[in-house]
């Protein structure tokens, strides 16, 4: 902690004293310009952590996606299923577009030519 405090001080002063840091409005010019002025080098612990406040909302969002989906795969009849069906239920709703993609009829071939089966499916 006490290298970050240094590296805290050292870039405050530097920074205050460059005009290229005076009109940026948010986290992301910063860092965008502590990279094109490769001071990212000289303040790697200050880079990494605001690179880490920048993806925080990413991280969330697909968080709160995946429980979403679990809230409307997982219901009262299905409070039982198993895990590894409940993984491929959210899968499957989380990935809606590509699996709307996929053609039923070739999935059920493929299924068929697994093994002979008592009944056909077409």
């Amino acid at each position: 902690m006490c290298t970050l405090e240094l590296e805290c001080a050292y870039y405050e002063k530097d920074l205050r004293g460059d005009p290229k840091f005076k009109n940026l409005e948010c986290i992301f010019d910063l860092c965008h310009m502590l990279v094109q002025t490769r001071k990212s080098e000289f303040y790697p612990m200050i880079y990494r952590l605001m690179c880490l406040v920048l993806t925080i909302p990413v991280s969330t969002a697909t968080t709160e996606r995946a429980f979403s989906a679990m809230n409307i795969v997982k219901n009262r009849i299905r409070s039982k299923m198993e895990d590894e069906f409940l993984d491929d239920c959210m899968l499957l709703h989380i990935e809606k577009e590509y699996a709307d993609s996929i053609d039923n009829a070739v999935v059920i071939e493929d299924f068929e030519s697994l093994s002979n089966r008592r009944v056909k499916f077409s």
